[in-house]
């Protein structure tokens, strides 16, 4: 499935929750929000989430998080600062903010929407060069959209072919 998922986090995110978080294109918190993974700290491995979270998180501070499981939280800052998240918001503003950035994007053509997030999630897997000669092949296919995106659209001449 090739839809954008935007996640909205508040309170406590914990070790599995990453799996969603890894799964999620926008993640916005609320200034409440806290991160961490609690693996180590009850003697289990930390492996699946923390090697999800490679295409999101720094290398060092996906380390530091789960090399101190329960010692130390990820604040909604700081996950702002390391590209964890994309926004901090109030709490009572999270989930409206959440919900209308979703209509938004709901509004753009629906081929062009899950090109776009298929070319870059294919992308995380390969090379940067061959991230880019696989990123061709879409906008080589001429972008079509369908006969239900084309009233989203404006009527220019290089989206209708």
């Amino acid at each position: 499935m090739w839809k954008p998922v935007i996640t909205a986090v508040h309170g406590l995110c914990a070790g599995g929750a990453f799996y969603l978080l890894n799964e999620s294109d926008i993640i916005l918190c609320s200034d409440d929000a806290q991160f961490f993974d609690p693996h180590v700290s009850f003697g289990l491995v930390s492996a699946c989430e923390p090697v999800g979270a490679l295409h999101r998180m720094p290398y060092g501070e996906i380390m530091r998080m789960v090399l101190m499981g329960n010692d130390e939280r990820i604040t909604a800052e700081t996950a702002l600062r390391i590209g964890l998240v994309s926004q901090v918001l109030p709490r009572e503003a999270l989930l409206p903010t959440a919900r209308a950035l979703a209509a938004k994007i709901a509004e753009k053509p629906t081929v062009a929407m899950q090109g776009t997030v298929r070319a870059l999630w294919e992308a995380l897997d390969l090379p940067y060069s061959a991230a880019v000669q696989n990123a061709y092949k879409y906008t080589q296919i001429g972008n079509r959209i369908s006969r239900l995106d084309r009233g989203r659209v404006a009527k220019a001449p290089h989206t209708l072919r």
